[in-house]
């Protein structure tokens, strides 16, 4: 994986709803390319973003959220947690993406976010 940057102290006073510490750890990583309709995606402190869209303010204080929510819960928990609230609304009917967004992990991104 590419190293990823860190963000100035300019760009972290922008995402006031995400605590210091998290500001602070995350690594942002830009890519060519992800997963089509994705253009950000967290992995614990390392949030990839598609090329494009690495100044996405809005997509930044989304990941943002992420990175406190996988840092609280550490991974086991987190993605244990997060992958149970999807597959949940996929037994329950819900397409994919509606799954996705009815995910409470991505409820709280958005609503913190603004996104």
């Amino acid at each position: 994986m590419a190293v990823g940057r860190r963000l100035r102290l300019d760009e972290q006073a922008r995402f006031p709803h995400v605590p210091p510490v998290d500001r602070g750890r995350v690594r942002i990583v830009v890519l060519p390319v992800l997963t089509p309709g994705i253009v950000g995606i967290t992995l614990g402190r390392w949030v990839l973003v598609r090329r494009g869209h690495e100044h996405d303010d809005a997509l930044l204080g989304h990941e943002l959220v992420h990175v406190r929510q996988w840092r609280e819960l550490r991974a086991p928990v987190f993605l244990a947690r997060y992958l149970a609230a999807y597959v949940r609304g996929r037994l329950r009917g819900k397409s994919h993406w509606d799954a996705y967004a009815a995910n409470p992990f991505e409820v709280e991104a958005r609503a913190l976010s603004g996104r």
